[in-house]
C-alpha cells in the first residue's frame, strides 16, 4: 500500500512541476539570410539573438503572437489600418531599404 501513495505523490509533483512554455509564432515577411522567416514558432519568446532586428525595427515585435492567435493576427495583417497591419508595412519598408 506504501509503494502505490508514493507512486501517486510522485506523478502529482510532475504535474505540479510541469510549466507551459510560451510558444510564439512570427508571423511578418521574411527577413534577407533566413535570420527570421514567415511562420517560424519560438519556444520561451522571441530569442536573444533578433535583438539586433528589434533595435533597427521595434514594430517587427508586433508580428510574434502566441500560436493559438495566428488566425485573429492574419486577419489583422490583411485589414488596413490595423496596428498588425502597419508594422507588417514598416517591416516590408525596411527590408527593402536594407535596413533589417
Amino acid at each position: 500500500m506504501a509503494s502505490s501513495s508514493g507512486k501517486g505523490k510522485n506523478m502529482r509533483f510532475k504535474a505540479l512541476g510541469q510549466v507551459k512554455v510560451e510558444r510564439l509564432i512570427y508571423c511578418g515577411p521574411n527577413l534577407p539570410g533566413g535570420k527570421l522567416t514567415k511562420y517560424r514558432v519560438f519556444k520561451g519568446g522571441i530569442p536573444e539573438y533578433l535583438n539586433d532586428v528589434i533595435a533597427k525595427c521595434p514594430e517587427i515585435k508586433r508580428l510574434f503572437v502566441p500560436v493559438a492567435d495566428l488566425q485573429k493576427a492574419e486577419i489583422a495583417i490583411g485589414t488596413k489600418g490595423t496596428p498588425q497591419q502597419l508594422a507588417y508595412e514598416v517591416v516590408q519598408k525596411n527590408i527593402s531599404k536594407g535596413g533589417v
